[in-house]
């Protein structure tokens, strides 16, 4: 009932910060479900909703900082840790981990999505991430945060640290997998034993899905997977909008769902097509025990991403080469690519600041972190004297190399004259 409050008093009051483009626009992520032909009613209307593009701009914002239980989207950042941890040479992909008596314990904890993991089974570090987004495993999630740190106390401290530098401000993880410490019984984190469960916000896992994607891309290897078979046993995606799967959007490769009795129904989703990526985040749909809402969830989603690619594109807005940008002449040294609203028409107000250009429009960014996409410009003078010189020292370094030289001798005569004179 209280759930079903909340959604009555956010749909009312709620309006939705996104660019110029639709600000006028205050659709909700239900309405553009409803509009997209699926039949979902006001129940499902997700407790906050936030898409982003590859570069950081906002493209629609509804209570994305409403603070929230991400139940198992904690996984994503479980992954990303232990695949910078890769990164970093602490060990690799294909390193094993020999299944214990205790591994096998936290495979069979009640209430919890798991695997199960038999004694003696031997698994490599990608067979371990690839249960952790595909089968949820709580048991794997716990397995790889005591590779990545000597205990999952310390793994957390790890997961809150990298929140806080990322500028997840409404993020504080308690544990590896998103179940309630309860859950976990002995393998709570020591000194989170008292914290019930992660919170954070959609604004904060789009923030950690463009990190994952772009510090991490090895990650989508895992999370495009539909049905990966391992030690005999198919695990289907819980993620329906990936490409292959039941509800395929196009060009869906990842991330992670989530739900519980306490989160509902959550998803973090990335989708690209030709250049342009789009990280999508749903948070709280529906009520897991009266209505459910995983297939509402889906179907808001799939709405969102297909509409978000409807209303904005990822366009050449200059192309490399001699440009008159406000009434002066400059060589863009590289096509310049930026996200803007599909009728936005090109007479663009171009920033040249030091020695980049940028167009500038109203808009927001999901960190201080992004900004507008530039490129660099020079003056054509001095572009064609540095390709000359580039070119000349290709081409024939030892004569280039004697010609400055001569041309050093050169300029310093006359130099040492007027110094002569000065002195004089």
């Amino acid at each position: 009932m209280k759930k079903i409050l909340y959604t009555i008093i956010v749909v009312f009051f709620a309006t939705i910060s996104i660019t110029p483009f639709a600000k006028a626009n205050t659709l909700t992520p239900v309405e553009i479900a409803q509009q997209a032909g699926y039949s979902v009613d006001g129940r499902f209307q997700p407790v906050g909703y936030v898409g982003i593009s590859h570069t950081g701009q906002v493209l629609y914002d509804y209570e994305g900082q409403q603070q929230w239980d991400p139940a198992s989207m904690t996984k994503l950042m479980t992954m990303y840790l232990t695949l910078k941890a890769i990164d970093e040479g602490k060990f690799k992909l294909t390193d094993t981990v020999k299944i214990t008596d205790d591994h096998y314990r936290m495979s069979t904890l009640p209430e919890l999505s798991n695997t199960k993991l038999y004694p003696g089974e031997t698994y490599t570090v990608a067979e371990l991430l690839q249960i952790t987004v595909s089968a949820s495993s709580n048991a794997s999630s716990l397995i790889l945060a005591n590779l990545v740190s000597d205990n999952t106390s310390d793994f957390v401290d790890l997961m809150n640290h990298t929140a806080k530098d990322f500028g997840m401000n409404d993020t504080h993880y308690v544990n590896p997998t998103g179940a309630e410490n309860r859950l976990l019984q002995d393998y709570a984190p020591e000194r989170y034993r008292s914290k019930s469960a992660t919170v954070s916000s959609p604004h904060d896992y789009a923030i950690l899905a463009q990190r994952a994607v772009n510090d991490t891309p090895k990650i989508l290897t895992f999370t495009k997977q539909v049905a990966p078979t391992q030690h005999g046993v198919t695990y289907y995606t819980f993620n329906n909008l990936l490409e292959g799967a039941d509800m395929s959007v196009p060009g869906t490769d990842g991330l992670k769902t989530g739900s519980s009795d306490v989160a509902d129904y959550n998803s973090t989703v990335t989708t690209k097509r030709d250049q342009f990526r789009i990280h999508s985040v749903i948070m709280g749909v529906g009520d897991y025990y009266r209505i459910g809402g995983e297939e509402q969830r889906d179907m808001i989603n799939a709405s969102m991403i297909n509409y978000l690619f409807n209303q904005y594109e990822y366009r050449q807005i200059l192309t490399k080469g001699e440009h008159e940008i406000n009434g002066t002449k400059y060589y863009v040294t590289k096509d310049l690519y930026d996200v803007v609203p599909k009728n936005m028409n090109t007479d663009y107000k171009f920033v040249v600041k030091d020695g980049k250009v940028h167009i500038d429009y109203d808009r927001t960014f999901i960190t201080s972190s992004y900004s507008p996409p530039t490129v660099k410009v020079e003056r054509p003078l001095i572009h064609t004297s540095k390709s000359i010189a580039e070119s000349s020292w290709s081409a024939h370094p030892v004569l280039t190399l004697f010609g400055l030289f001569f041309l050093v001798l050169l300029l310093s005569i006359p130099i040492y004259y007027v110094l002569l004179r000065f002195r004089k």
